[in-house]
């Protein structure tokens, strides 16, 4: 099945200590939507999300996941317990358009900001896929709950 990710999992390492096995097959865009830290975290930071915004787009990877992996994802996602939901997204791709699963956030809260741990692994993915630079200085222009503390 194909998975696009834009969070955590765009980072090849963290969605493989999270036990998915996965192939990468290229990157693309999910149009109409901006990235937007508003899913509550354990931890009490912000996880990444899908929110619908009309001429906006979200930057990410498609990875071809085995369904037996994915089943494994939506436990860690806890898709279960309310928190994502998986949806099916539509994914500009120099391939044309491909139908993938994202998980959307089920639950929201306004005011958080990402964990550094958690930005950096976007990050690490934004770099190791080549995402556009833009993409690449917006991800990096977000601050993270910790900095927000300290001010």
């Amino acid at each position: 099945m194909l998975y696009f990710a834009y969070g955590a999992n765009l980072d090849p390492e963290t969605l493989a200590a999270r036990g998915v096995t996965f192939s990468r097959l290229c990157t693309g865009r999910v149009k109409n939507a901006r990235l937007v830290f508003h899913k509550p975290g354990h931890d009490g930071t912000g996880k990444a999300d899908l929110q619908d915004d009309r001429g906006g787009y979200v930057e990410g990877v498609i990875y071809d996941v085995a369904d037996a992996a994915l089943d494994n994802l939506d436990v860690y996602e806890g898709v279960d317990k309310g928190h994502y939901r998986r949806m099916r997204v539509t994914v500009q791709t120099s391939r044309g358009e491909l139908e993938c699963v994202a998980y959307r956030a089920a639950k929201f809260k306004t005011g958080l900001k990402p964990s550094r741990t958690y930005l950096d692994a976007m990050l690490r993915g934004a770099d190791y896929h080549d995402l556009s630079p833009g993409y690449r200085n917006f991800l990096s222009s977000h601050t993270t709950m910790e900095e927000a503390d300290r001010k």
